[in-house]
């Protein structure tokens, strides 16, 4: 090698040195970095399940508003319907009432005319 002009010795040298640059390259800058992008990665992979489980949670959320809403509005449709029906019932008893205080009254009167018809004769 010799007769080519490159030294042998020399050769060697910068080998070893060569990879003694990248041993130390590798873990002062590689592996550093290397980890790093792997941390990121994962905080990114982290973030994305975190989104999907907000996302799954506020579905789960308006799904609960909208069940409790339609329950919501049945219950007051029957409460509207049942104090309807009360008002309806208690207005036929009032009906009631005021055609038996009617009857009463006519045939108090009936009675009293037929009374007064008596005393004149």
């Amino acid at each position: 090698m010799e007769k080519l002009g490159i030294d042998v010795k020399l050769l060697v040298v910068q080998i070893i040195n060569f990879v003694l640059m990248l041993v130390i390259l590798k873990k002062v800058l590689y592996k550093p970095v290397l980890d790093m992008i792997k941390k990121k990665r994962e905080e990114a992979e982290s973030l994305e399940k975190e989104k999907q489980n907000i996302e799954k949670e506020k579905k789960e959320v308006e799904e609960k508003e909208k069940e409790i809403l339609a329950k919501t509005q049945q219950e007051r449709k029957e409460l509207l319907l049942n104090a309807k029906r009360e008002i309806e019932a208690e207005r036929k008893k009032i009906i009631e009432k005021a055609n038996l205080e009617a009857k009463d009254i006519l045939q108090g009167t009936k009675r009293q005319i037929e009374r007064d018809k008596r005393k004149n004769k």
